[in-house]
């Protein structure tokens, strides 16, 4: 064989070979993780960007996003090992490591209340509610802690003057609302735009209220984090760079918001990404301080958290070494946080 040809047949035999393993590698490559998210929220809208922008995929990971409606039913699904991640509001994971499991927060993204209790027309004031029914996702969450909570101030009782229901979901509760079935419902975004647009009007702004709360939180264990450290922390480099995707391409963020809460109203759309442009941490640390009224929450039913060390829940090593290592300036510039 001559040494033309002989040259020929080597390349071809090296394009088969590229050819038939690198898809396979490529896919070996990729770390996979389930993550699990608690509502149909904006604030839980930083997974949806990175997957549809291909973030993800980007840092080396294959993640598929599983909805699992309730904080509380996210955490006990990543207690069981079914997700890796769970992307929750509240102290869920706080309770859950108070009762034995190694769960830890190792970034809060948002760590303000965005969440709203709409009325009926005919309700004007929170002591209109006496006698009426509010709707909350399930009992224990975000919604149903701050709905307890100014119905308290308000000095109505929970349960006795004021009827609270789960309904299983901010979807659900918006269902229940439009057929009477509740007088009042309490809401993140964009669900608090759908409500109004359906005639109902805010009873409760709790933002105005100035919390400090984990409304959006990334919990893990710590044998997940020992075991797979490197995912994890992809994970959150990936988070960082989508909420920079979310402040900075409106249009996109919109798209992938519309797509996952089935919307199409351009106003919601809009008004939902102007709120959590500024809402979302560009430095998610999991502070301490986040966790201290999702303490008090958890010892309404368990004693065990009173007199419970905040520090105790958080992790926040892993942002401190991504933040050291320049991401967030390589993607704001020298604005830093």
């Amino acid at each position: 064989m001559s040494s033309p040809i002989r040259k020929i047949c080597f390349i071809i035999v090296c394009l088969l070979v590229v050819l038939t393993t690198t898809p396979g590698r490529a896919a070996e490559a990729l770390q996979k993780l389930r993550v699990a998210y608690a509502a149909v929220t904006a604030a839980f809208a930083i997974p949806w960007i990175a997957k549809e922008a291909g973030i993800f995929q980007r840092h080396g990971l294959d993640v598929e996003l599983v909805y699992i409606a309730a904080g509380s039913r996210a955490v006990q699904t990543l207690v069981g090992g079914s997700v890796d991640v769970a992307a929750i509001g509240g102290p869920a994971g706080v309770d859950a490591k108070l009762a034995g499991a190694d769960t830890v927060y190792v970034a809060i993204p948002v760590n303000r209340v965005i969440v709203f209790t709409v009325a009926a027309p005919q309700i004007q004031r929170v002591e209109d509610l006496r006698g009426k029914i509010i709707g909350v996702t399930r009992v224990g969450t975000v919604t149903d802690f701050f709905t307890r909570l100014f119905v308290r101030q308000a000095g109505l009782v929970p349960d006795r003057d004021v009827a609270i229901r789960q309904t299983g979901g901010l979807p659900e509760t918006l269902a229940a609302l439009k057929a009477g079935q509740v007088h009042a419902g309490t809401f993140g975004f964009p669900a608090v735009l759908h409500a109004r647009a359906a005639g109902f009007h805010v009873l409760i702004d709790y933002a105005t209220l100035g919390f400090r709360y984990p409304l959006s939180s990334v919990v893990v264990t710590q044998s997940t984090l020992r075991s797979r450290e490197s995912a994890i922390r992809r994970f959150l480099e990936a988070h960082i760079e989508g909420v920079h995707r979310f402040r900075t391409d409106p249009a996109f963020a919109m798209s992938v918001l519309g797509k996952y809460t089935q919307t199409t109203d351009q106003t919601i759309l809009e008004e939902t990404q102007k709120v959590y442009a500024s809402a979302f941490e560009r430095v998610p640390y999991p502070d301490a301080e986040d966790l201290k009224l999702g303490l008090v929450q958890v010892s309404e039913n368990n004693p065990r958290a009173r007199g419970a060390d905040p520090r105790d829940f958080v992790e926040p090593r892993l942002i401190r070494e991504i933040e050291a290592s320049g991401l967030i300036k390589r993607l704001y510039g020298e604005q830093g946080k």
